[in-house]
C-alpha cells in the first residue's frame, strides 16, 4: 500500500538561504551572464569549466579595476586624517557596490541580464588595493608632492586596517616596505586591535544581538565598533555596523534600530557566552554574499569582518578568559525532545485538534495521509535550519515570518497548509516557554495568527534577510 511522504517541491530553497534576496550576484554558474556579446552558454561551450571560470574572473576583475580607479584617485587627492580616509574609503566602496546592484537590477528588468557585469565585494577591494599599492610606491619613490604622497599613504593605511586577513597582508607588507625606504612618512597606525572588553546585549526575543568593543584608531582616540546581528534566519547576519565615539552612542543606535518592545529591559554587559558571540560575529564571505545589501551595509562589508577577526583572536571578547582560537561548538539540540515537548503542550492545550485534517488530499489511490509525527517532524526541520542550537526556543515575529516563508517555498501547497496550521501553536508554546512579556509574546502570537501588529510590517522584507527589522 502506498504511503504518503512529505511533499516537497522539486525546486525549492529555504527562506533562510541567500538566494531569496533576488540579488543578481546570487545566480548560479548556469544562470550567470557572459561577457558582452557572448552568452554564458556559448562561453562554457567554447571552453572547459576551469577556463570558463578563469575568463569569468578576469572579466570581473577588469570591471572591478575600472570602478576602483576613481575611488583611489579621489581618496589620494583628498586631505584629512587617516581615520577620515578610512571612513571615506568604506563609504566609497559602499556606494560603488550598491550602484552595481542597482544597475544590474535595472538591466535584469529590461531583459538584458545576459552580461557578466557583477563582481564581488572582495574583487572590488582587491582592485582598490592593487591600484593603491602602485600609487603609494610611485608617490614615495618618485618623491611626489607631499599632498599626493600623503594621500596615497593614508589610503594604504586604511586598506591595511579594514581588509580581512589573509588578504590584508598585501597592504600590510607594502606599509612595512615603504617605512623602510623613507622615514618622512606621516604617522599612522595599522593596528586595528581591540583595546578593551567587549559588551553585548540580546533582545527580549533572543534573536537579535548587539556586540560592541573599543578599537585603536589610526590616529586620535579609540572608537567603539558596533555589530547589529539578526539570527532569525539560517545564518546570523550583521544587518548594521559602524564606529561610534563611545559605547553609549553605539548602544543608543542599536536601541533605535531594534525598537522599544524588543529592547525592553535590555542592557549592555560583558559578554557572558564568548563562544556564541564568536560564532555570531561575521566571517569571511565568498562571491555569493547574502544579497540585498544596503549602501550602508556594503560600506561596512569588509571592515566589520576584519574587526570581527581582531576581536575573536583577542582576550577582549570575554574579559575573564582568553578566547583565541576556534570557538567551541554548541551542543546540538535533541530534536526528538523538542518535538515531544511541543506535542505534549498541544495535547494539553489543544485537545482534539489533530494536525492532519480528515480530508487531507491524497495523490494516489490507497495512499495514506501523513501522520501527526510526520507533520511535527517537518515543522521541526524548518525551525532547526538555524545554525545556532542555542536559539532552539527563541521566537520572534521575524523568525515566525521566515519559518512561514520557508514552509511555503519548500512544500507543495496542500502539505504546506497542514504544516503552517501548527505555526500559531508553535508561537504560543515558545513564547510561553521562554517567558516573554505579555506585550512581546502577544506580538509574536498575533503575527503567527495573521493578525495585524502595530509597527510590525514584515511583508516581503521577511525574504530580504539583511533588512533591519523592528519587532
Amino acid at each position: 500500500m502506498p504511503v504518503s511522504k512529505p511533499r516537497k517541491k522539486k525546486s525549492s530553497r529555504s527562506a533562510g538561504r541567500a538566494g531569496r534576496s533576488g540579488n543578481p550576484a546570487n545566480r548560479t554558474i548556469g544562470q550567470e551572464a557572459a561577457p558582452r556579446g557572448q552568452s554564458a552558454r556559448s562561453l562554457r561551450e567554447s571552453a572547459g569549466f576551469g577556463e570558463y571560470r578563469r575568463r569569468l574572473d578576469r572579466h570581473r576583475m577588469d570591471l572591478a579595476a575600472r570602478d576602483a580607479e576613481p575611488i583611489v584617485t579621489g581618496l589620494v587627492a583628498a586631505d584629512g586624517l587617516a581615520s577620515r580616509t578610512e571612513d571615506e574609503l568604506c563609504r566609497s566602496l559602499g556606494r560603488t557596490l550598491f550602484g552595481q546592484d542597482a544597475a544590474s537590477d535595472a538591466r535584469r528588468e529590461s531583459g538584458t541580464a545576459e552580461i557578466l557585469d557583477t563582481y564581488s565585494p572582495d574583487q572590488l577591494l582587491d582592485a582598490v588595493t592593487d591600484a593603491t599599492v602602485q600609487a603609494a610606491f610611485h608617490a614615495v619613490t618618485a618623491a611626489d608632492e607631499p599632498q599626493a604622497r600623503n594621500g596615497a599613504w593614508r589610503l594604504l593605511l586604511a586598506l591595511a586596517r579594514i581588509t580581512p586577513h589573509p588578504a590584508a597582508q598585501a597592504a600590510v607588507k607594502t606599509v612595512t616596505d615603504l617605512r623602510e625606504r623613507t622615514a618622512s612618512l606621516p604617522d599612522g597606525s595599522i593596528a586595528a586591535a581591540p583595546t578593551g572588553t567587549a559588551l553585548w546585549c540580546r533582545d527580549a526575543y533572543g534573536t537579535r544581538f548587539a556586540v560592541t568593543a573599543p578599537f585603536a584608531a589610526a590616529d586620535g582616540p579609540d572608537r567603539w565598533y558596533l555589530w547589529d546581528i539578526d539570527a532569525c534566519g539560517s545564518d546570523a547576519l550583521t544587518v548594521g555596523a559602524g564606529y561610534f565615539p563611545d559605547a553609549d552612542q553605539a548602544w543608543e543606535s542599536w536601541l533605535a534600530a531594534v525598537g522599544p518592545v524588543a529592547t525592553s529591559g535590555c542592557r549592555l554587559e560583558p559578554v557572558s557566552d564568548p563562544h556564541l558571540a564568536a560564532r555570531l560575529l561575521p566571517g569571511l564571505a565568498d562571491f555569493f554574499h547574502p544579497g540585498g545589501e544596503s549602501e550602508g551595509q556594503y560600506a561596512e562589508f569588509h571592515r566589520c569582518r576584519r574587526l570581527a577577526q581582531e576581536l575573536r583572536s583577542s582576550d577582549f571578547l570575554d574579559g575573564r578568559t582568553a578566547t583565541a582560537g576556534t570557538p567551541a561548538p554548541a551542543q546540538p539540540v535533541d530534536k526528538d525532545t523538542w518535538i515531544a515537548e511541543f506535542a505534549a503542550w498541544r495535547a494539553e492545550f489543544r485537545p482534539g485538534h489533530n494536525a492532519v485534517p480528515d480530508d487531507f488530499p491524497l495523490e494516489e489511490e490507497g495512499e495514506e495521509p501523513p501522520t501527526e509525527e510526520d507533520i511535527y517532524r517537518e515543522l521541526a526541520d524548518g525551525w532547526f535550519i538555524s545554525e545556532f542550537p542555542e536559539l532552539a526556543h527563541a521566537c520572534s515575529p521575524h523568525r515566525i515570518a521566515l519559518l512561514a516563508a520557508h514552509i511555503r517555498d519548500f512544500y507543495t501547497s496542500d502539505f504546506a497548509r497542514v504544516v503552517l496550521s501548527l505555526v500559531p501553536d508553535l508561537a504560543a508554546w515558545l513564547t510561553e516557554r521562554s517567558g516573554l512579556s505579555a506585550e512581546a509574546g502577544g506580538r509574536t502570537r498575533a503575527y503567527a495568527d495573521g493578525t495585524a501588529v502595530p509597527d510590525v510590517d514584515l511583508g516581503y522584507r521577511a525574504h530580504s534577510l539583511l533588512t533591519p527589522i523592528r519587532e
